[in-house]
């Protein structure tokens, strides 16, 4: 059994961080000295909750159920939280195998599937209707999944800063994500270098994500979130080294989706009325209709449009048989979105410079990711499947999956 900790960059695309490299000298450095894949392919839809799932999960959307940053549930469309996962997560079959498991900040993973965990600084705005008096049980279960479990005070014990809430103040919104993302990071090398050190550390640098929607991603202060991102990982790598035990961890690095520019908006509610019942996920738009009647015309109004038909085969079967799904034309700058304030028509700005969730097939979608230690060997590997991300990592840490993909690692 070896040690892991993996680290998901948000929104970093495969060939964003190719052009970028030379600038981002850690990344770049376990890049070239371990196993780097030139594209892990994006699931349908391409966003952060199926991502960051299929990252820990080894199967697709429709074998894990999380096919979008929102799901069908309870008569509408909610934010998808941990507790939607329909498999077993590799931290909980690394748990149930006898391995220290800690999540410091990594979103969708159950907080008993970890020996120790600390939820992402994000998952408060996931809370639709957590203050309200009754919540929804979807709400109540991201309060669960952004407290923190330390049943041992592990954590107390590194008298580390206490992790930011970048949304409690949104004037301060960035400079302070960056700063909860190196926090969770110092708690993370201090374990690390701990008496008690765990098997597998989860981590996650989400601030990136938040750069790209609002700036794009040539803008400079997106270069600046990158350069903070990879600089962030030296102080890990630095702290591990000071600590004597950097090579007794490998690493396993990478994004949960692309990012591309989409600069207009259709906006859905103004196309289709306020009865029709849809979900964006960037140019991919999910429709629950409520009679054949309804589907027909809503079918007939985005096709009208140049809007196309797109197969439900990436959700479970019982979401497939309710859902429909659209995608924006090749090569449109289009997302699916609700009016901005102020606009006239179906089209207008869109509500971000950059978003993710692209037409399937987009290469701006492909993501970066790097394995990197002294149990991955030095190699450059094609396009993958992002299936074989998590049996890769299981694949260093001896955990036994039941999953049908194979790790990038696996000799032929």
């Amino acid at each position: 059994m070896a040690k892991l900790i993996m680290i998901m960059i948000d929104g970093i695309s495969a060939d964003h961080f190719e052009d970028y490299r030379k600038h981002l000298p850690n990344l770049d450095r376990l890049a070239s000295q371990g196993t780097q894949v030139m594209g892990m392919s994006p699931e349908m839809c391409g966003t952060s909750c199926p991502g960051r799932t299929s990252i820990v999960t080894g199967v697709a959307p429709s074998e894990h159920g999380i096919y979008g940053n929102y799901i069908y549930a309870d008569g509408g469309f909610r934010w998808a939280n941990p507790y939607d996962i329909k498999v077993d997560t590799l931290p909980a079959l690394a748990k149930q195998q006898g391995l220290d498991v800690a999540c410091i900040g990594y979103g969708m993973v159950r907080p008993e599937d970890c020996t120790l965990y600390h939820g992402p600084w994000w998952a408060d705005e996931m809370l639709m209707r957590g203050k309200d008096a009754e919540p929804l049980p979807a709400d109540m279960n991201w309060q669960k999944a952004s407290r923190t479990v330390d049943p041992q005070g592990r954590i107390a014990a590194l008298n580390a800063e206490t992790v930011e809430h970048p949304n409690h103040t949104p004037e301060f919104k960035l400079q302070l994500g960056m700063l909860a993302d190196q926090q969770l990071i110092d708690i993370a090398a201090g374990l690390a270098c701990s008496d008690q050190a765990p098997d597998y550390i989860l981590l996650e640098i989400a601030i990136t994500d938040y750069f790209l929607h609002r700036y794009g991603p040539d803008h400079a202060l997106t270069r600046w979130s990158l350069r903070t991102a990879d600089a962030q990982i030296g102080t890990l790598l630095s702290a591990l080294e000071q600590g004597g035990v950097l090579d007794q961890y490998n690493f396993a690095i990478c994004s949960d989706h692309g990012h591309a520019a989409m600069t207009q908006g259709l906006y859905v509610d103004r196309l289709l009325g306020d009865d029709v019942i849809w979900s964006s996920e960037g140019a991919v738009l999910l429709i629950k209709p409520d009679s054949p009647e309804q589907a027909e015309e809503v079918t007939r109004k985005l096709l009208n449009e140049g809007m196309a038909v797109w197969d439900t085969d990436f959700m479970p079967v019982e979401d497939s048989q309710q859902l429909l799904a659209f995608v924006v034309p090749e090569g449109s700058d289009i997302s699916f979105e609700a009016a901005v304030t102020g606009t006239e028509g179906i089209y207008g700005p869109s509500k971000y410079q950059s978003n993710h969730g692209m037409r399937p097939g987009t290469r701006a979608d492909y993501r970066f990711c790097i394995f990197s230690g002294p149990d991955v060997p030095q190699q450059q590997l094609g396009e993958a499947q992002n299936i074989r991300f998590a049996p890769t990592m299981a694949d260093i840490l001896g955990v036994n999956t039941s999953w049908e993909a194979r790790s990038l690692l696996e000799k032929n």
